[in-house]
């Protein structure tokens, strides 16, 4: 008797193969279940691209396969599948998600739900969108998603895919192995400074609250000597002082990063008090600068102080624009990080403050000065620079996937 493989059996072994084929791409792992199945085919295992560690995390695979024609109710954007009661039965048996896979030979298409997506009053109804429900390598995210384990908390899958391009404007703070702390003679800030500015040497750097002085460096070494008890100061492991939930400790902090962060930028940057701005200076009355940095593909360079004489009044006044940014330090669990916020500031001349200067930003921003996205560059390029070798450095540099000089 002659053995036959039938149609439908080959049609049947297309289809998986095309989903095998396409999960692979993903960087996914697909095992075949073989003859002894009952209505899943396969199964996937989710993988870390970037290690190409197995993560654990499975997937049960069931693939329909068809020749050509329509799919229920099917126009250009979607269309409708229906499950049999007896599979959709089993497969809420399942331990684990199960996915199904609708693989149409004459156009190659592959589309995928989750099986217990279902329409709502009628279960086995199942809505493909056209555009959302491609089964290729764009819907890792979503195969992840679906993996987890909802009633364990904590769970986390890492991104598998590309993902969409996005602008970030946040740097990873590295902070310094040891922090000094001291009592101090006086109670605050202020009360220190007549002291601080009869030294030689002095550094502004550093924070006293409650006649608790702290900073990133050796007071004893600088001017600071005279507002800190010498005999007091003691030098700690950074992590016990800056991560613990203290909130005095947390708002020390953000003051001490703030003040550090001026100190190591003061030949590029000045700091607005009132405004707590940081802005290019100007090198010249109504005088446009340029600054050079480095970007992630070539040296470059950004004009960071930008001169407008008056137009409509030549005789008069114009202004200057400044590229300007707020830093806001922020921690994530166990690491800081720095997020800048680009604007613009305004100046009669380079040195005198614009009196009307929103009106001069609503007339940027309606026209569309610049792309706000190329503005960070210019501070990372400041904080990452070479002149910070010579003190610690405490910012590194992360790019953004989309700007030459973003980070």
């Amino acid at each position: 008797m002659t053995k036959t493989v039938s149609d439908n059996q080959l049609l049947g072994e297309l289809g998986e193969t095309a989903v095998k084929k396409i999960v692979l791409e993903t960087g996914f792992i697909y095992e075949q279940r073989g003859r002894l199945e009952a209505g899943v085919d396969g199964l996937i295992e989710l993988r870390d691209p970037k290690s190409g560690a197995a993560l654990g995390k499975l997937l049960g695979v069931q693939v329909k396969a068809t020749a050509e024609g329509k799919y229920i109710r099917e126009s250009d954007k979607s269309f409708e599948y229906t499950l049999k009661s007896k599979d959709l039965g089993y497969w809420r048996k399942y331990n684990i998600p199960v996915i199904i896979v609708l693989w149409r030979q004459s156009d190659g298409s592959a589309y995928w739900q989750d099986v217990s997506s279902g329409l709502r009053g009628d279960e086995r109804r199942l809505k493909f969108d056209k555009a959302d429900d491609v089964f290729d390598p764009s819907c890792a995210d979503r195969l992840a998603a679906i993996t987890i384990d909802r009633r364990t908390p904590g769970v986390h899958i890492p991104p598998l895919n590309f993902g969409e391009s996005a602008i970030v404007n946040m740097m990873r703070v590295r902070l310094p192995d040891e922090i000094f702390i001291s009592t101090s003679p006086f109670g605050f800030r202020g009360d220190a400074i007549p002291d601080l500015l009869k030294q030689r040497n002095p550094r502004f750097d550093w924070v006293i609250q409650k006649r608790r002085f702290v900073s990133f460096f050796d007071p004893r070494e600088f001017g600071t000597r005279a507002i800190a008890d010498l005999d007091q100061v003691e030098a700690v492991d950074t992590k016990l002082f800056t991560l613990n939930d203290d909130l005095d400790d947390m708002n020390c902090t953000i003051d001490l990063l703030r003040r550090t962060l001026s100190r190591q930028t003061r030949d590029q940057l000045s700091f607005l008090k009132d405004e707590r701005l940081f802005h290019f200076h100007a090198l010249g009355e109504n005088k446009s600068r340029t600054y050079k940095y480095a970007s992630a593909v070539k040296d470059t360079s950004a004009r960071v102080v930008s001169y407008y004489p008056n137009k409509k009044y030549p005789d008069k006044p114009g202004y200057v624009r400044h590229h300007a940014a707020s830093f806001r330090f922020e921690r994530l669990g166990d690491e800081w990080f720095v997020v800048i916020d680009p604007t613009f500031y305004f100046t009669r001349n380079g040195f005198v403050p614009h009196p009307f200067p929103g009106a001069l930003l609503a007339g940027k921003e309606a026209s569309g000065a610049q792309c706000s996205c190329s503005w960070p560059s210019h501070y990372v390029a400041k904080l990452a620079g070479r002149e910070l070798q010579t003190e610690k450095r405490f910012v590194r540099k992360n790019q953004c996937q989309r700007c030459p000089g973003g980070i």
